[in-house]
């Protein structure tokens, strides 16, 4: 592309410029024409190559009359940025008239926040710096943030807790690709989840202060990749007997090792879908909910209405039968309690209700949440 007027990043006297962008088929490449004049926003990619995008603001010079506008004012600017830092995470309470450090090659800049926990730090040469509280000193949860010429970056300074640890079987082997949660006992907006490695070990990042409990399944109930009751750490399904953690705000590390419960076991639920007249409906649709309506299982009849699913012994489900007609016209059976147990069950389900009575009752739920 041929230069014409630049705000940073190219030297003024370069005359031309190469931008690499995608082609266009949901790789997010911009589509340039030949002759075209555009005001272009671009980023360093792991190459060093300038690069661009649809999402970037590259637009059309007809289209950029504001951002035109923006950089002609900033024209005189001097070639600094400013990095504002906000000492809290949103909700979290803020920290004001705290001392906010960028440091870089063993220069520092300092401001302090203001009652909303917000440092504006002004001036900076362009590079990349390391933020922090000057009070906390170096820590792992501080950003690295690049400032740019004329530019505005804004970073995050909070603390987190760190819950390492390993899970294992009830047999003492490793629990590989486990999802392992933090469940805040005040706010779902606290809730984390990690998955184990090939050797059980995981590690949680708890960044919301507030009081927790760590295990599996706390917010769901079992599901085939997820196979076990809900069970809390040091052991138990009993969430009063379970470890509380308390996370102040302050960096920390804790370390909680536990073994699992056994897998559940399986449970077989076969029948046959039906008309009022008996007549077996082939390629039903079959689908089993929670008590929070979190579908769990689906699966659908054979040529002759019937089905098996299997589904586990200690989990009350919903069952639900439905089939598509003409014109997508929806007939439900009336949906089927089936409580915890561990006998088979021979089930018949009929076609009696007009409409979709899975998405009706799935709306109801979330409309009550």
């Amino acid at each position: 592309m041929r230069v014409g007027e630049v705000l940073s990043g190219v030297p003024a006297n370069q005359n031309e410029i190469e931008i690499a962008t995608g082609q266009g088929m949901g790789d997010c490449g911009f589509a340039f024409q030949p002759g075209e004049e555009y005001v272009v926003y671009a980023h360093r990619n792991a190459e060093g190559r300038l690069e661009t995008g649809i999402c970037s603001g590259t637009r059309p010079v007809d289209q950029a009359a504001g951002d035109l506008a923006y950089f002609r004012a900033m024209a005189g600017a001097p070639a600094t940025g400013e990095l504002r830092v906000r000492a809290g995470l949103p909700n979290t309470g803020v920290r004001a008239a705290v001392t906010v450090v960028a440091e870089r090659e063993g220069s520092r800049y300092r401001a302090v926040t203001d009652g909303g926990g917000l440092a504006r730090v002004s001036g900076l040469p362009p590079g990349e710096y390391r933020v922090h509280i000057e009070a906390d000193g170096d820590l792992p949860d501080d950003p690295r943030v690049q400032v740019n010429a004329k530019g505005c970056q804004e970073a995050i300074v909070f603390r987190s807790l760190y819950v390492t640890g390993r899970a294992t079987t009830r047999e003492g082997a490793p629990a590989r690709r486990v999802e392992i949660q933090a469940r805040s006992l005040e706010s779902r907006l606290g809730d984390a989840g990690t998955m184990t490695d090939g050797d059980g070990n995981y590690e949680l990042r708890i960044m919301r202060p507030g009081r927790y409990q760590v295990g599996v399944n706390l917010q769901r109930t079992a599901t085939s990749a997820m196979p076990y009751p809900r069970w809390f750490h040091p052991g138990t399904g009993d969430p009063a007997l379970a470890t509380i953690i308390e996370f102040t705000g302050q960096h920390e590390v804790l370390h909680l090792d536990f073994a699992l419960p056994e897998r559940q076991e399986r449970r077989r639920i076969e029948g046959v879908v039906l008309w009022p007249d008996g007549r077996p409906q082939p390629q039903a649709r079959l689908f089993a909910l929670d008590s929070s309506f979190s579908p769990l299982e689906q699966g659908a009849a054979d040529e002759n209405g019937r089905f098996r699913m299997d589904l586990f012994v200690a989990t009350p489900y919903r069952l639900y039968a439905l089939w598509l007609g003409e014109h997508s016209k929806a007939v439900s059976a009336a949906p089927l309690e089936v409580q915890p147990g561990r006998e088979p069950l021979m089930v018949r389900l009929v076609l009696s209700e007009q409409g979709n009575r899975i998405s009706e009752d799935l709306e109801r739920a979330s409309r009550g949440r």
